[in-house]
């Protein structure tokens, strides 16, 4: 259901803006400990944390990657990574997805530069839709048409890359059951380190 909260404010109240590289994936049917080893995390790192603690530095790990990892809507489990470009990977959406499973990505790594890369659903490792954050129109895939039932009144032609961004997050949460929101951004869940991730 979507509700009236811009989630492009939602997120810069959390420290998340156009200024900080961010990557997110929400994968359907796993458990938090599957989705970190199927990532390749080093298991024996998991800490409760939350997000504050990661954006301070107090969980970070210099040329490691940062992911945080907690249950979601139901049967859903969401990742963000602030270090490291693990969920920005072909590998990892087909593990993540392998066995009939389904992912929805959605980053920037460089905002100012590269703005909002495209919003990436993959089911069972392959790519079914990838939309255009901006241009709904532009799309590619085995099934570029998958989501059109959930776009509807989405303003992904909005006159700022916040409305765009609000739309991505809310069509995402359309298709997982529950919107990103203070409840999850606010709560403590498994911190992980990715050893020697790319930068």
């Amino acid at each position: 259901m979507d509700h009236d909260k811009d989630l492009w404010e939602l997120l810069a109240a959390h420290g998340i803006d156009f200024d900080t590289p961010f990557r997110s994936v929400w994968c359907e049917g796993l458990a938090v400990e599957e989705v970190a080893r199927r990532l390749g995390a080093d298991m024996a790192t998991a800490q409760p944390a939350g997000w504050r603690d990661i954006l301070t530095g107090s969980y970070r790990e210099r040329g490691d990657g940062i992911i945080w990892v907690g249950p979601h809507a139901p049967g859903w489990v969401l990742v963000i990574q602030l270090d490291g470009n693990h969920l920005w990977r072909w590998d990892s959406w087909a593990q993540l997805s392998r066995d009939g499973g389904r992912m929805l990505y959605l980053g920037w790594p460089l905002y100012e530069i590269e703005g909002v890369e495209d919003l990436q659903y993959v089911v069972d490792g392959d790519v079914v839709t990838s939309l255009v954050v901006g241009d709904p129109e532009e799309r590619d895939g085995s099934d570029p048409d998958a989501l059109d039932g959930y776009l509807s009144g989405l303003d992904f032609f909005g006159d700022s890359a916040r409305a765009e961004i609000t739309s991505a997050l809310r069509l995402i949460g359309r298709i997982t059951g529950k919107e990103i929101d203070d409840e999850w951004l606010d709560g403590v869940h498994t911190r992980y380190v990715i050893r020697g991730g790319d930068q």
